[in-house]
């Protein structure tokens, strides 16, 4: 327990309550060495998007890149101000391009600072940006560098976050499962 905690960066207690809950669930199973196994990892990420749901667990903010997605990533690439990291469409194309994405979802610790650094305009409506101030730091925390040098948060939360997303997000967390299933080592660690 103590390592899981230190691993989530979670109080042991919580970490308990939560194991118990997925072993209840049938999600996790305790193993005679007190470790866990999650066999079915696919399911846990979906009971995860029951209660953990990206526009509605984070501070969202709705902008306009407005020279365009394209020009929006070169420029958070070159920009060393702002600490990141992209999630939904943009950061699944790492893995599993499903189709060119429309809108960028992207969390920051510092909404203002990354707007003005990355020449966003704030919007009401047609906002083809998100930026999210997340709940949980771990999200950030735990990114990785993918799309020649973008900051992606990983794998799982992507997928997670892309099952509650607007429109068509849900079938592009279906395909990047699909890949995560058929690449299970190279992601899992």
């Amino acid at each position: 327990m103590r390592e899981l905690a230190d691993v989530a960066k979670a109080s042991v207690g919580s970490v308990y309550r939560v194991m118990q809950f997925l072993e209840d669930q049938g999600l996790a199973q305790r193993l005679p060495d007190r470790r866990f196994l999650v066999s079915d990892w696919a399911a846990l990420l979906r009971r995860w998007s029951d209660d953990y749901q990206l526009l509605r667990s984070n501070a969202v903010s709705h902008w306009i890149a407005p020279r365009g997605l394209s020009d929006l990533l070169d420029t958070v690439r070159e920009e060393e101000d702002v600490d990141y990291a992209l999630t939904g469409s943009v950061a699944a194309a790492a893995w599993a391009a499903y189709a060119p994405a429309r809108s960028a979802m992207v969390y920051v610790r510092n909404v203002e600072r990354a707007a003005a650094n990355w020449g966003l305009r704030a919007t009401e409506a047609g906002a083809n940006v998100l930026l999210i101030e997340p709940t949980y730091p771990v999200v950030m925390e735990r990114a990785m560098t993918a799309l020649e040098g973008l900051t992606v948060a990983r794998p799982a939360q992507v997928a997670v976050d892309l099952m509650t997303g607007p429109g068509r997000a849900p079938a592009e967390a279906n395909e990047l499962i699909e890949w995560m299933r058929a690449h299970e080592q190279s992601w899992r660690g």
